[in-house]
């Protein structure tokens, strides 16, 4: 590993890259944690008004994750173990809702199971209270499966399978490789997806606040602060309670994956096929899938059909005249695209530019700038949204076009998926390809530019999809940091839905997940279908 004492423009480089991350990503989030006050921090501990919505969060964290993940390890382990029919359509209806904002779920959840849903009014003429944590937790289960079942379609995936052929060889039945191979290798990784599942329905904003009702969780307590009282002070107080908790998680998560050494991978492992599967766990595989499948399409499927119907499901009349709200809101439409487009591109690039230098380069305080470009992923979007609506707010500063701020705090809340994807596509390209250009002559800079960056390109159309998708998929980010002007399709929806105009906020839905899907699909075919979505870690 070379040293940059000697390369003037990688100092240079770096020096702005580090720098930009200490301005958009520590400063916002240094501010938040300031706004209280040592007296402001005491007064609200001592007015306790913090513990109940502490415990429902608690609460909805561990009952959703034990769901979602079980949901996604029986989704996963049937991509990767079973023979079953039909896998390449289980992985497209499992990537779907990643396309989407999370909320949305909510608001097909109320259409479906309200007081005048679909299935239990019409269907069954019930009218059953959705509101609180039964709600909260039937649509979290939902929303966060499929972010359970990549990560952990990604362990079992990683897991090596001679191991377990060799131990069907010596007579261990199905039930035993399972239990003794199988679960432990996958372990670690298992209970570091359990923790990142944790963290992303500890943080959620959109559903709770949908569908809570006076159940109220930190994310929609510390929203209601602001947008009722105007109480910045004890919504940052509130924000740092949920920041500690997702710290706490990730770092354990990290901790988690430093014990995975264990776990056998090599190139030899993916020529050996996996031991076959009894054929009832084939059925069984296929039926849950099919279950959980036709679930995910029964959401989209009534966002379709309210977003094409007078008013549904009490009216089915065919009418495009949801779809004026395009035309009527077409600004936060182009918002999102132009916004998202940017953030996007320039987070890929930054993002591989960053790990070149930290992969490839040895300097002081290395690490520490390798957990400052993973943070943001521990970072609530909530707390992420504060920091930048507390900490651009003032005078010095108040020049910043919120444009521009808004497109700002996508890119560097979306730093950690194209710097992992970086890392690991620098991790399989051999120094020597680098080495042998800077022995030659050529600078770092040349070298990166010249030989590892084309090598990067899958790398780099990763991050620049997912950025994209989490970008105009986002709300909490930028719920405080929108103006008029600068609205973008989340806002819309989540103000439409609000307003109980269903028919206009599946219309923009349905608008917002074929962007996302279009933009996927492109460069998808471009890159020779070498591009998917990354998951954060």
């Amino acid at each position: 590993m070379l040293r940059i004492s000697r390369e003037p423009s990688v100092i240079f480089t770096l020096a702005i890259l580090v720098g930009l991350m200490l301005f958009f990503i520590i400063y916002p989030q240094v501010q938040v944690v300031l706004v209280p006050g040592l007296q402001g921090y005491v007064d609200f501990i001592v007015g306790q008004t913090w513990i109940k919505p502490l415990i429902n969060s608690l609460q909805v964290m561990a009952l959703s994750t034990t769901t979602a993940v079980i949901l996604g390890f029986v989704y996963a382990y049937a991509m990767v173990y079973s023979k079953m029919p039909w896998k390449p359509f289980f992985r497209v209806i499992g990537i779907l809702p990643l396309l989407s904002p999370p909320f949305v779920v909510a608001a097909s959840y109320i259409l479906l199971f309200g007081p005048r849903g679909l299935i239990t009014y019409y269907v069954f003429g019930q009218s059953p209270n959705v509101l609180g944590l039964g709600g909260i937790w039937g649509v979290q289960t939902i929303a966060f499966f499929p972010f359970a079942y990549q990560l952990i379609a990604d362990v079992l995936a990683r897991s090596d399978a001679r191991m377990e052929q060799a131990a069907r060889n010596l007579g261990a039945g199905p039930w035993q490789v399972f239990r003794t191979i199988t679960l432990p290798m996958a372990r670690p990784g298992l209970a570091a997806a359990i923790l990142m599942t944790a963290i992303y329905i500890l943080e959620d904003f959109g559903n709770p606040a949908l569908i809570g009702g006076q159940f109220t969780v930190l994310p929609t307590q510390a929203y209601g602060l602001i947008s009722g009282f105007g109480d910045v002070s004890s919504a940052a107080a509130v924000s740092t309670i949920l920041l500690l908790l997702a710290l706490v998680f990730y770092i354990g998560k990290i901790r988690l994956e430093g014990q995975r050494s264990y776990v056998t991978i090599s190139g030899r492992a993916g020529t050996i096929p996996r031991p076959p599967v009894p054929q009832v766990v084939n059925v069984a595989c296929f039926i849950a899938c099919l279950i959980l499948a036709g679930l995910i399409l029964m959401v989209y499927g009534v966002l379709f059909l309210s977003a094409l119907t007078q008013t549904f499901p009490a009216n089915w009349t065919f009418t495009t005249r949801h779809l004026d709200y395009l035309n009527a809101n077409s600004l936060s439409l182009r918002n999102t695209l132009v916004y998202g487009g940017v953030a996007a591109s320039i987070c890929s690039l930054f993002a591989v530019l960053l790990g070149f230098l930290v992969q490839r380069r040895d300097w002081r305080g290395k690490r520490i700038v390798d957990f400052i470009a993973i943070m943001p992923a521990a970072v609530p979007g909530i707390f992420f949204g504060i920091g930048y609506a507390t900490a651009f707010n003032q005078r010095w500063l108040d020049w910043l076009d919120r444009g521009a701020l808004i497109t700002i705090s996508m890119i560097f809340w979306n730093i950690p998926v194209g710097y992992q994807a970086a890392i690991a596509g620098l991790q399989q390209i051999d120094r020597s390809l680098d080495d042998a250009a800077t022995s030659l002559g050529a600078s770092s800079l040349r070298a990166f530019r010249d030989i590892l960056f084309p090598m990067l390109d899958s790398a780099l159309l990763t991050g620049f999809v997912t950025a994209f998708v989490r970008a105009v998929t986002t709300l909490s980010v930028v719920i405080f940091l929108f103006t008029p002007g600068t609205t973008v399709a989340t806002i819309t929806i989540f103000q439409l839905v609000n307003d109980f105009n269903w028919g206009g906020a599946t219309a923009f839905t349905i608008s917002v997940v074929g962007m996302a899907v279009l933009v996927l699909v492109t460069v998808w075919v471009l890159s020779g279908r070498r591009v998917g979505l990354q998951k954060v870690q």
